[in-house]
Formats: structure tokens, C-alpha cells, sequence
């Protein structure tokens, strides 16, 4: 069977790191073929998450895939966010002899690279959004056969019960570009796969376990991405409840008939203008338009923890 194309678009990131460790494993292994990284601000500044990508693609030694400098800001940057919640780099502020060599980033901007691999396959690529979804949105305004000759995307992000993570009723990734989001939803032309937080916020995979059991895997990508995640979270943590949910995306779309238990198809659009609720999802409960995405609802977290523990090993 040939390898699925992909283009991921992260904002790394702990989170973005597993998934992207996972990514790797499955293009080692023949199972997909990434043909580019985009990257975007999100969970720190642009800059930040491209030396956070170059880095981990460093030490995975896989600075021969091509990767695109994307959007420094949100379409409406209001105000200067991104989270710190990884660290003021995004991953775990922590200490390096040496700095990555970006030398390896493409002089295209991000929406450019985008169109030129997805028009020259048309139906072949996926696109993986593990951050806001600014390039895509952005992409697909200055190209209006770009989502047309996408295959599909796969998001993680926004919610289905109104249950936010950054506000009352918002989900990061849709709450730091809504507009954005808004734009992919109303105009995608593709099929689209959504990975709600609250599908996320399920997760049975106990802090012990990622711990006692994935801490003391030994490759090297993972030692590092588990650096940075227990300078994020601390060790011994208080929390029980480990909620990967980029990699809970990344196992739904590698291994879809497996990992996605449960899922239905809806009509999508995001709040842009509620005082409390401007970045929240809002469903069509009244069936008033045609269904624009397949909600993923459950996940298989066995098969999560068996995918983590064989890729943290060999990356």
C-alpha cells in the first residue's frame, strides 16, 4: 500500500513534540510520507516554535524534510497571545550547548510552499493542524483551489459541549485565531476531521503511567521531548490525568479504523463575536445545514499507550 502524503502545521510545543514524534515513527516506517512542516505561533512566538521544530527534526536526524516559516500573528492579532503554559519557548525552557541551525527553513512563505506540494498532487495530501489554523485560513484566501486539492484535513481543536481550556467556553487553538478557524470551516472545500478538547479531556492515560512506564523509554527524540515535558508538568506531578492531544490526533489519523472508536458528522461553525464565548465551536443541533465535519468523540487510549511506548523507542 503506498505511504499517505501529509503536511503538518505545528506551533511546537510539548504536545505538538509526542505527535510529531509519531508522525516520524510512521514515515520511518513507511506508513506516511511528510512532505513538509509548516509552522505557526500558537503555543510560543513563530520564532521560538521554528527553533523548537529544527531542533527535535535534529535529533531525530530528519532536517532532510522540508520546512516553511509561516504566520507570525494571528489574522486579527488583538493581542500579543501565546501561551506559556510549555515554557516562554514553548518547550520547556531549557538548556542547550548549542542553538539549531535554521539554515534548514525554506525561503517560501508557508502558504506558497503549501499550494505548490498540494496542487501538484491533487487529492494526495492531508493536512495535519496541531496548532491554530492561521496558515491554512490564509492559504486557502490566497488560493482558492488549495483546500479543493487537499485530500483532507485532521484539526485538533475547539469543542462540542461549549467546554474551553483558555476561556469558559473556548479551546485554544480556535480562541487564538477564531477567525481563522472560521475561515477553514466556511470555506474548506475537503473533508474535515475534528479532534475536540473534550474528546481529549476523556483520557484515561494516568501522569503514573507516562512516568514510571514512557519516562524510561530510550530514544533519543523521546528523552528529549520528556525533558521538556516534565520541566512543563514537574515530577512528581499532581495531576493524574496525561491529556496528549496532538498525538491523540496523530493516532487517529495513522491509525483511523483502530484508534477512532467513536465518531459523527456535523455542522461546524466557530463564534467570533461573544463576550464569553467568541472562539467556541457552535454545532448545528438543528440540522439546518449540510454536515462540513466528522467529529472524532472517542479514542482508542489503549492503542495510544501501545503506539507511544513502540515510537518512543525507536525515535
Amino acid at each position: 500500500m503506498n505511504a499517505r502524503r501529509v503536511i503538518i502545521d505545528v506551533d511546537v510545543g510539548t504536545d505538538d513534540a509526542v505527535a510529531i514524534l509519531l508522525f516520524l515513527e510512521a514515515d520511518k516506517l513507511g506508513e506516511i510520507k511528510i512532505e513538509a512542516f509548516i509552522c505557526t505561533k500558537g503555543n510560543a512566538s513563530l520564532d521560538n516554535v521554528c527553533r523548537n521544530l529544527v531542533r527535535l527534526l535534529e535529533y531525530a536526524d530528519r532536517t532532510d524534510i522540508p520546512v516553511f516559516r509561516g504566520s507570525f500573528h494571528q489574522i486579527l492579532p488583538l493581542q500579543n497571545t501565546h501561551s506559556v503554559f510549555h515554557g516562554n519557548d514553548g518547550f520547556g525552557d531549557l538548556k542547550y550547548q548549542e542553538e539549531p541551525d535554521l539554515n534548514i527553513i525554506k525561503k517560501d512563505i508557508a502558504s506558497v510552499g503549501m499550494q505548490n506540494i498540494v496542487s501538484k498532487n491533487p487529492g494526495e495530501i492531508s493536512l495535519i493542524c496541531l496548532g491554530p489554523l492561521t496558515n491554512a485560513a490564509i492559504t486557502m484566501r490566497m488560493f482558492d483551489d488549495f483546500s479543493r486539492n487537499l485530500k483532507d484535513m485532521y484539526i485538533m481543536g475547539g469543542n462540542i459541549h461549549g467546554v474551553g481550556n483558555t476561556t469558559q467556553s473556548a479551546e485554544f487553538n480556535f480562541f487564538i485565531d477564531p477567525e481563522a478557524a472560521s475561515i477553514v470551516f466556511d470555506c474548506a472545500q475537503c473533508p474535515i476531521y475534528l479532534l475536540p478538547w473534550e474528546t481529549c479531556k476523556s483520557s484515561t492515560i494516568t501522569f503514573k503511567w507516562r512516568y514510571e512506564v514512557l519516562g524510561k523509554m530510550g530514544g533519543k527524540l523521546w528523552k528529549l521531548i520528556d525533558s521538556a515535558e516534565k520541566s512543563v508538568y514537574g515530577e512528581p506531578t499532581k495531576q493524574e490525568i496525561w491529556m496528549p492531544c496532538d498525538a491523540f490526533l496523530a493516532l487517529s489519523f495513522l491509525h483511523p479504523q483502530k484508534a477512532v472508536v467513536k465518531s459523527r458528522k456535523e455542522h461546524v461553525s466557530i463564534e467570533l463575536h461573544g463576550r464569553k464565548t467568541r472562539g467556541q465551536a457552535v454545532l448545528d443541533h438543528l440540522s439546518q445545514n449540510q454536515a462540513n465535519a466528522v467529529l472524532i468523540e472517542e479514542v482508542n487510549n489503549t492503542l495510544m499507550k501501545e503506539i507511544l511506548m513502540r515510537a518512543c523507542q525507536n525515535v
